[in-house]
């Protein structure tokens, strides 16, 4: 192994290559930046210009705009309240309560650290324990996808621990919307009120568009109309090494979390970034800051959503199961470049494969620097004058919109969702429930038929197998947790008071 990891050194230090990792980054984190432009959508794009690369140079350009693209998604739902991409959403609810602190140059520096770390140990996940870990997705099936959305949805109650039971309506209801669609198994349409643009389901990037950019381009009017807008200041991009290293727990937990999930099949960042947000919530001392401009919470979403591009690739180069959307992508790259996935890939093409590997390390290790540098370019967002910035959002939103389908009714999904989105934060519902419970519901209705034609419809089989298990304590301790934290809240200054009278 030694030696084929040299020969993937060698092989990455050709100036081609460097050179290419350096355009894939930049070229990543422009897609990244504009929301609704996801990494899957920056990958297809990217696809056909790398049919004019040697194999190895395709490869590492799109691994560095599969990485820098996740990464960039994060910058606008910091400086904005905009998710670029959907894995991007829990980073809002900080990262956004900084920039209105005027800590928005500390928050995308946390941003920077935490998916520079994440992709980093996933990328050592990835060199190191392929052929290992691979063994793990061979046991994952239908009853284990199901438990992991189960769990997902769960998280519902920690983002709604303000008013948990608007929190879980919503959630509810949200997966009645996921039910919008095409039968997953049988295939019959299902609630489309016969426009056909519903046959696939409620398209998930403009509903997130639209939930997360309308309601903020409102208040951004409601603010400019009373002329109390005032820009918040950037501050500064500084973060010192203690802050990090005092996180360096909450990052190597949140990447294992997001190389986890990126390993199992129709997974992806987003799941993984909300179940790592949550982790991070539960395992907190100060809980009630999550939420108020926290950095841990950027630091676990972004960890955990970075960490699933190596581990997504896991399955994909030993068995040909793509972990992820992107994945999915990558997977007909590789075909392309008459590399075939799988046990031979690493003995019949090792130069390609271990270049590959080693270079997903230093990708994501140049993508810290250069995250720094566009950050600095970045960050000058906020200081747009109203009038300028509200326009560019909303053209930007409808071109996302649009981009996914080429459909002016995605359009008009984007529109209504930012409407009803608004009302909802008016009226103080939580909107997070939506995204969440639109990205699990399909793969939970999937996952459930499944398994119950594995179990001829005892769903108590499932129960058999120790992942299930795994996945089912994790939910309840996540749903009862919220509920023991208040507990605990109001216990303390009891405590406290005990201890002063001891004194």
């Amino acid at each position: 192994m030694v030696e084929s990891i040299l020969l993937g050194i060698s092989g990455l230090l050709n100036p081609l290559n460097l050179g290419i990792i350096v355009f894939g980054l930049l070229i990543g984190m422009i897609f990244g930046a504009l929301p609704g432009f996801s990494a899957t959508m920056a990958l297809a794009v990217l696809v056909p210009f790398s049919f004019w690369l040697p194999p190895d140079a395709a490869l590492l350009m799109l691994s560095a705009v599969y990485c820098s693209s996740i990464y960039a998604g994060s910058i606008p739902a910091v400086l904005l309240g905009i998710p670029g991409t959907p894995a991007s959403v829990p980073t809002t609810y900080d990262g956004l309560a900084m920039t209105k602190q005027g800590k928005a140059g500390q928050a995308l520096t946390y941003v920077t650290f935490g998916s520079s770390a994440g992709g980093v140990l996933s990328s050592i996940a990835l060199l190191v324990g392929a052929p290992l870990l691979a063994l793990v997705a061979l046991k994952v099936g239908p009853p284990e996808q199901m438990m992991l959305a189960i769990f997902g949805l769960s998280v519902v109650c920690t983002l709604s621990s303000g008013n948990m039971l608007k929190g879980v309506l919503v959630g509810f209801l949200s997966l009645l919307l996921a039910t919008v669609g095409q039968d997953p198994v049988e295939g019959y349409p299902r609630f489309t009120l016969g426009f056909h643009e519903l046959l696939g389901g409620i398209p998930l990037i403009p509903v997130l568009i639209g939930l997360f950019t309308i309601p903020e381009v409102f208040n951004m009017i409601e603010q400019r109309t009373k002329n109390r807008r005032t820009p918040p200041k950037i501050g500064s991009l500084k973060v010192t090494l203690r802050e990090k290293m005092r996180m360096f727990l909450l990052t190597f937990r949140s990447a294992c979390i997001g190389i986890g999930i990126g390993i199992i099949p129709a997974a992806g960042p987003e799941i993984a970034s909300f179940i790592s947000y949550n982790e991070a919530i539960r395992s907190s001392k100060n809980p009630e800051k999550f939420g108020k401009g926290a950095p841990e919470g950027i630091v676990a979403a972004e960890a955990a959503n970075n960490g699933v591009t190596g581990g997504s690739l896991i399955p994909l180069l030993t068995l040909s199961i793509p972990g992820s959307a992107p994945a999915a992508v990558f997977l007909g790259a590789l075909l392309i470049h008459g590399l075939r996935p799988g046990p031979t890939l690493f003995t019949q093409n090792t130069d390609i494969v271990y270049t590959l590997l080693v270079g997903f390390i230093v990708i994501n290790i140049l993508m810290y620097f250069i995250g720094l540098l566009f950050n600095r370019v970045s960050s000058q967002v906020i200081k747009v004058p109203v009038n300028i910035l509200i326009p560019i959002i909303l053209v930007f939103a409808i071109l996302g919109s649009f981009a996914v389908q080429r459909a002016l009714f995605d359009v008009g999904i984007m529109l209504i969702s930012g409407l009803i989105g608004y009302f909802m934060i008016k009226h103080h519902y939580p909107v997070a429930p939506i995204a969440l419970a639109l990205i699990l519901g399909p793969l939970l209705e999937q996952a459930l038929q499944q398994s119950l034609t594995m179990t001829q419809g005892n769903l108590l089989l499932v129960f058999s197998r120790p992942l299930t298990i795994v996945f089912l304590i994790l939910t309840l301790l996540s749903l009862v947790w919220p509920l023991l934290s208040k507990v605990f809240v109001k216990l303390k200054p009891r405590q406290d008071h005990n201890n002063y009278l001891n004194k």
